[in-house]
């Protein structure tokens, strides 16, 4: 009886912990979301004063591409994937603003290779890598580093063709800013506590 109530009181403790951890990318989630249908609605209103040369001005506009979404498959999917990314530990400190940095940072730095190509970073993908990649290359962990290995090649491969309206350029960026990113953080981290 007292094993019993041994495993409760420890599986409501791991689910409570489980549950505050979600809390975090939940609400982040939900900020993109809400991102999202700020910038439709800039992208209607655009488009009834500008007509069809809208598109451009909203598709190819780093502060707001990274939110525009060509449909809701596309905008759940990288919802989806940026949730799954924000709840291991290394990506629990970043906020919605932080997002939104990054997310234009990115975009900005793609915004060159998106008017030679023609293909603008629209939705939040490029992001998406950044926190993949954070997570893949964190720990020594052989089935993320695989995970990492085929999602990073297939851009790579990829990052020339245009065909398929995909712009693997802005996840190329995405993963390797996340790649710098836990570098400045771990030699951050080495030299706070050396001192």
């Amino acid at each position: 009886m007292q094993i019993n109530n041994t495993l409760k009181i420890n599986f409501k403790t791991v689910l409570l912990e489980f549950l505050k951890k979600l809390k975090n990318p939940i609400s982040i989630v939900f900020f993109i979301f809400l991102a999202w249908v700020l910038t439709f609605v800039l992208c209607v209103i655009a488009k009834m004063i500008f007509g069809n040369s809208s598109d451009d001005l909203m598709n190819y506009n780093p502060l707001f591409n990274g939110f525009i979404h060509g449909d809701p498959s596309h905008l759940f999917m990288n919802l989806g994937l940026i949730f799954i990314f924000l709840v291991p530990q290394i990506n629990q400190n970043y906020n919605f603003i932080e997002i939104f940095y990054v997310t234009s940072i990115i975009s900005l730095v793609y915004f060159p290779i998106s008017l030679t190509v023609g293909i603008p970073a629209v939705g939040i993908s490029g992001t998406m890598y950044f926190m993949m990649t954070r997570v893949c290359l964190n720990k020594k962990n052989v089935l993320l580093y695989g995970f990492f290995a085929i999602m990073f090649g297939y851009e790579v491969v990829n990052f020339n063709v245009i065909s398929d309206g995909v712009a693997h350029g802005v996840h190329i960026i995405g993963a390797i800013f996340g790649f710098i990113s836990l570098k400045i953080s771990k030699r951050f981290c080495h030299l706070r506590f050396n001192q």
